[in-house]
């Protein structure tokens, strides 16, 4: 039967859904260093520091190779001398910490987050274990960042607010923490809220640490101040359009991301042109159009980003700043975006608004089934 091994809270080995009895702290300790490594080797004396430390007591030895036939019986899970050392052989994925790891690099930080049951660790103690919970601490907290942004590009502004809230007065200093909230309060239409955590946060940083905000976080609270610009660049309605009235139908039903897909010539360009232009006065705060071709979509951005009013030096360098800064300037606004001549879904979900109170339509060659099933766009296929 299938073994789980779990670390991300107080340590533990399940059986199936059985609870097995691995011993006292320091075996768990001894299998919680095979488990970091898991399938690597652990040269005895590494595993001797991490468990004991410094100043190991007498007859150390004994007692790791007494503790090493107690683990595989009580397991019956392969750890095998080798090398000077052991390796315990297992499925990374049937190991919490390996897992959460795997998931945070692919993107899905509800399902690593949902692994943490508690301070990774508990109850073992050390010199090695303190460092590893310290570094691990930082790597739940940035899971957490992440998926708060994913969240808040899908319009969560209002359910965030009660944890950003909380989160922010326990870690006051943490401006990437601080522009999660001001986004969450301005999407959620209280910009003199947003405004006011910043000032707050600027005497801070000031008084206890001699610093100004960086200038992402400037420029965010900046744009509370800018008049809303409110741009239209969009190429010229298609002269002498007629026909696709069933197109044009699809296209009124209410849904904030639609695809137009077809092959090359059937009209795509030309109906999401004619559809914007007759619905112009539905998006009093403007509208934005790109021709996506080949482009990166992180260039996309930052012209878009100049587009609704922000100075070149207020466009923060990391591309994930800049995509966070556009969807902020977008939350509060009833905006079209035309995405025009889309690769895949990849090249598009960076452009997102992030709030359903834009609007957003893309035409491409392709189906682009991810924003379908991902993103809950309406599909209105040509030809």
């Amino acid at each position: 039967m299938r073994h789980t091994f779990h670390l991300l809270g107080p340590p533990e080995v399940r059986r199936g859904t059985a609870v097995v009895e691995v011993g006292h702290a320091r075996r768990l300790s001894v299998l919680a260093v095979l488990l970091v490594d898991v399938n690597q080797v652990v040269g005895v004396d590494k595993l001797l520091a991490r468990v004991w430390g410094d100043t190991p007591p007498r007859q150390v030895k004994a007692a790791l190779y007494s503790y090493m036939s107690r683990l595989r019986s009580a397991l019956d899970i392969p750890i095998v001398r080798r090398s000077g050392g052991y390796v315990l052989e297992a499925d990374p994925q049937d190991v919490d910490l390996h897992r959460f790891r795997a998931l945070v690099s692919h993107g899905r930080h509800d399902e690593a987050l949902a692994l943490v049951r508690g301070e990774p660790f508990e109850g073992l103690h050390g010199e090695w274990f303190a460092s590893l919970r310290e570094t691990l601490a930082g790597e739940i907290a940035a899971a957490e960042l992440d998926h708060v942004d994913t969240l808040l590009a899908a319009g969560e502004h209002e359910s965030l607010l009660p944890g950003l809230t909380t989160r922010a007065s326990e870690r006051p200093l943490d401006e990437r923490l601080a522009g999660q909230l001001m986004r969450a309060l301005i999407g959620a239409d209280r910009r003199s809220d947003a405004l006011a955590h910043y000032t707050s946060l600027r005497h801070r940083l000031a008084d206890e640490l001699g610093l100004d905000p960086g200038p992402a976080l400037r420029d965010l609270a900046a744009s509370l101040h800018r008049p809303q610009w409110n741009p239209s660049r969009f190429p010229p309605s298609p002269e002498a359009f007629t026909g696709m009235e069933r197109e044009l139908a699809a296209l009124d039903q209410d849904a904030p991301i639609v695809t137009i897909t077809g092959l090359a010539g059937a009209g795509k360009t030309r109906l999401a042109l004619h559809w914007a232009h007759e619905h112009a006065a539905d998006y009093p705060d403007g509208r934005l159009f790109a021709d996506l071709g080949d482009r990166d979509p992180a260039d996309v951005v930052r012209e878009f980003i100049t587009a609704l009013g922000t100075t070149p030096d207020g466009i923060p360098p990391e591309p994930h700043a800049q995509t966070a800064l556009y969807r902020t300037l977008l939350a509060d606004r009833r905006m079209l975006v035309v995405l025009d001549n889309a690769a895949d879904t990849a090249q598009v979900v960076p452009l997102l608004p992030g709030t359903a109170r834009c609007r957003v339509i893309v035409t491409s060659r392709e189906r682009l089934p991810g924003l379908v099933t991902a993103h809950g766009a309406r599909p209105v296929v040509l030809g």
